[in-house]
């Protein structure tokens, strides 16, 4: 769907008792629109939507007047507020927005709402919205209830509570998977569902479908490691196979619980990447003991087996790249950021939540090769990931916008695909720019989602 769209201030002014529901726009907005004043509008804020009529006044044509028990009925804080503004002839309707709702499980049992480790990005969200025109707020899903919802939206530097229009797009930066599997979150689902709300990244994938979904397409073989489900057989099979593989949770994240494994003679070392000092490195005399150990660990989480590559390193540590991708208004991927992650000293995860650090790509390529090889390899790696990104988004259900690629190099230069992740962390890009390309690109595909939406007057 094709909209012409306005940037728009609407201003709160005292208005007389009967005209609550007016708003007043300027003449020339009104030519330019080609209004009909005879007949009543539709006010859409997100999915909030009432009945106003509209008169002429001598104003600015990028200024919109709103009574105060408007500003109220449109559950926004009664303040100038900028926008971005579309007009339809066909529905007699004005649209406002974007509003976009960030959905997470935050800690509000301080006077201050805690949003975790995606805090400070909410608040880059904001100034993203800021700058362009819309409402960006912070929610729970349990503030949810029919039709209404609480959210938190920023104002003079304070996260405020308060009651706010339904969304025309929601994030989910849920970072749980078992609030993901509650009843009420799917409830929750269902009535955004029912009220036609785009909700993008719904739910966090899981490896093993991340890799039949990859291998499905012949040509993405090649960069995936060999991986199956772990079990005894296929675990011995792999490792006589390989010499050493990874076992990991298949509903893991931030590199807890892997398990490496690595055959020496007829001995197994097995070593943790996250758990006490004690379990980090185990040696099992054979195949049988192993599994007995091993057997354990399956009674808390459902493991892949995956076949280790030996990945190039810097001063002896792991290391890897996460690209960030994100699809743009034109539903197109694209790579918006990329780093290199080199694990803390006697780890085998890269990940920062395990101690890792990052670098520049370049700068590293450039160490271990030359600035010509570099460039090279850092193109084939941004595409290798918009490749990987398209591929999943399409075979998956639902909307996907945003995804975090793990990449690796081994030591004859081919990539190789280590992990996909649907809620990357937002605590690895380069911290030198005070709005990180990820939070513009976010909100460019919130924006275009939100708009692409705007429902028809038959809906109402």
């Amino acid at each position: 769907m094709s909209v012409s769209l306005l940037p728009i201030t609407i201003i709160p002014v005292k208005m007389l008792q009967e005209k609550q529901h007016h708003i007043q726009i300027s003449h020339s907005l009104i030519h330019y629109w080609n209004v009909d004043l005879h007949i009543p509008h539709i006010l859409h804020i997100g999915r909030r939507s009432i009945q106003i009529t509209i008169e002429g006044a001598s104003i600015t044509k990028d200024e919109l007047f709103f009574s105060d028990r408007l500003f109220q009925e449109c559950c926004l804080p009664i303040q100038e507020l900028d926008f971005v503004a579309s007009y339809s002839k066909k529905d007699h309707s004005i649209t406002l927005g974007p509003v976009i709702g960030l959905m997470t499980d935050l800690n509000d049992k301080d006077s201050e709402p805690d949003f975790r480790s995606i805090h400070a990005f909410c608040e880059e969200l904001h100034e993203v919205v800021s700058s362009m025109g819309g409402l960006f707020y912070v929610f729970h899903f349990k503030d949810y209830e029919e039709g209404k919802l609480q959210g938190y939206y920023l104002q003079s530097g304070q996260w405020i509570k308060s009651e706010v229009p339904l969304p025309g797009v929601i994030y989910n930066r849920i970072h749980s998977r078992a609030l993901e599997a509650s009843t009420l979150f799917q409830s929750f689902k269902n009535s955004i569902s029912s009220l036609f709300i785009p909700l993008f990244n719904d739910r966090f994938l899981s490896k093993k479908e991340v890799h039949i979904l990859l291998y499905s397409e012949d040509h993405m073989q090649p960069y995936l490691p060999e991986t199956a489900m772990a079990d005894e057989h296929t675990i011995k099979e792999l490792l006589n196979k390989h010499n050493s593989l990874y076992l990991k949770p298949i509903h893991g994240s931030q590199g807890r619980n892997i398990i490496r494994i690595s055959l020496n003679g007829k001995e197994i070392l097995a070593e943790l990447s996250s758990g006490s000092r004690k379990e980090e490195m185990q040696l099992f005399e054979n195949y049988t003991r192993f599994t007995q150990w091993f057997k354990q660990q399956q009674k808390k989480r459902i493991f892949l087996a995956q076949q280790a590559i030996p990945l190039q390193t810097y001063k002896n540590r792991q290391l890897d790249f996460r690209v960030l991708c994100h699809k743009n208004f034109q539903d197109t991927w694209k790579a918006t950021s990329a780093v290199a992650r080199i694990s803390a000293e006697q780890q085998f995860v890269s990940n920062i939540a395990r101690g890792g650090e990052i670098m520049k790509p370049l700068k590293i390529f450039s160490i271990l090769s030359d600035q010509k090889t570099a460039i090279q390899q850092l193109a084939m790696m941004k595409e290798l990931a918009v490749e990987t990104a398209s591929i999943i988004s399409q075979k998956c259900d639902g909307l996907i916008g945003e995804l975090g690629i793990d990449i690796g190099v081994d030591e004859n230069g081919k990539l190789w695909i280590i992990e996909v992740n649907s809620k990357p962390s937002k605590n690895f890009e380069d911290s030198d720019k005070r709005i990180r390309p990820s939070a513009k690109a976010l909100i460019e595909y919130a924006a275009a989602l939100s708009f692409s939406g705007i429902p028809a007057k038959e809906d109402y």
